[in-house]
């Protein structure tokens, strides 16, 4: 069996590793996740991005209700039994 934990406080996480390993046949494999931030983008990504946000039109979106219909039609569909 395989479980994710997700630890807010940094601190807490040697005490959480030390009583895992504690438990009988568990094995910890620590992930280094970059985040966004941590990740260089071309400077063409960005320009890309802009021209691209430029370029939309107001007909181009919807709204915010339009868009929590849609997600709730989505869940449904993907909710319902086939």
């Amino acid at each position: 069996m395989n479980i994710t934990i997700e630890i807010e406080n940094k601190e807490d996480f040697p005490f959480i590793k030390k009583l895992i390993e504690n438990l009988k046949g568990v094995k910890i494999l620590e992930k280094n996740i970059e985040t966004v931030e941590d990740v260089e983008m071309p400077d063409e990504f960005f320009d890309a991005l802009s021209d691209y946000a430029d370029s939309l039109k107001d007909e181009d979106c919807i709204s915010h209700d339009e868009f929590l219909k849609f997600i709730k039609e989505e869940r449904c569909k993907l909710s319902t039994v086939k």
